[in-house]
């Protein structure tokens, strides 16, 4: 038998919603909604904490364990982690430098940009360049690339 939650919200207004409300409007609230009840954090504990925090690209990010659940909370443009070959990376402060601009990025936030990393062809500078916005690594069970028996690409960076 499996037991449903319900959450009772206590809004100050009604939702925004009307016959005329469109897809937009309605992906929107549901994100929002998804953002307030994440079912991926619940039973996670993450290892990251603010007094705990590392600058992009610094030596001791290579050590840094996050897991998938809290990079998901980075998701907004002034708050945009991705993970791209199972590493984690803070791209906020490109996002208005990316040569594709940021809203492709921003597609990204929150998740595994792995798949789009690679089919977009970046050279290997580009590759070197995410270097400086390193901020740790997925953990071992996590993770599709760098782990025993993950995927080879030939091109990942070590």
């Amino acid at each position: 038998m499996t037991s449903v939650q319900a959450l009772q919200l206590n809004l100050s207004k009604p939702l925004p919603i009307t016959q005329d409300s469109n897809d937009f409007d309605m992906m929107a609230l549901t994100k929002a909604a998804l953002r307030f009840v994440n079912p991926w954090s619940v039973a996670v504990k993450s290892e990251w904490t603010l007094k705990e925090k590392i600058e992009p690209g610094a030596p001791e990010a290579k050590d840094r364990i996050i897991s998938l659940a809290e990079v998901s909370s980075h998701d907004t443009p002034d708050d945009c982690w991705v993970v791209i070959y199972d590493r984690v990376y803070d791209i906020s402060s490109f996002l208005d430098e990316h040569p594709g601009g940021a809203d492709i990025m921003l597609e990204y936030a929150g998740r595994d940009a792995s798949t789009a990393f690679r089919s977009s062809g970046h050279t290997k500078s580009a590759t070197k360049a995410l270097e400086r916005f390193l901020v740790g690594e997925l953990p071992m069970q996590e993770r599709m690339y760098r782990r025993p028996g993950g995927m080879r690409l030939s091109d990942i960076p070590e």
